[in-house]
């Protein structure tokens, strides 16, 4: 029973983390792509179950739980993975690159908008004397 919770703990940080890294690599996308997360976590956890009963008869109970404990050892390190490896996984996806390339278009064009409106105030950096 106490097991369940560092299990527990561990798989919401590793959630979290995925969520994070969504968030950075999606950015304005990111709801569509924690949802999609959310969906592919939801149906994992919906089909686990039947494979329970197979897994336990074949393996028995030390073995599968065993198995189970070190596929979840295995996942402590897709954190730290993102960490290390999240920008080369972010330059592969299309996607990404895209999302990237408008950021910058719109930065660029943001800041020749910026130009544009400070060329026609003129300089507001005047210092007005008054006579005494």
């Amino acid at each position: 029973m106490l097991a369940g919770l560092p299990f527990g703990c561990g798989f919401v940080l590793i959630f979290m983390a995925l969520l994070n890294y969504l968030t950075d690599a999606y950015e304005i996308f990111a709801a569509s792509a924690m949802a999609a997360a959310s969906c592919a976590r939801s149906l994992a956890g919906a089909v686990l179950p039947f494979a329970a009963t197979p897994l336990y008869r074949r393996l028995g109970v030390p073995w599968a739980s065993s198995m189970l404990g070190f596929l979840s050892l295995g996942m402590c390190v897709i954190p730290f993975l993102f960490l290390w490896k999240g920008d080369r996984i972010r330059a592969g996806s299309q996607f990404c690159i895209y999302l990237k390339e408008k950021k910058e278009k719109e930065l660029a064009d943001l800041e020749g908008e910026r130009e544009a409106t400070r060329g026609r105030e003129g300089p507001t950096d005047e210092v007005v004397e008054e006579k005494v």
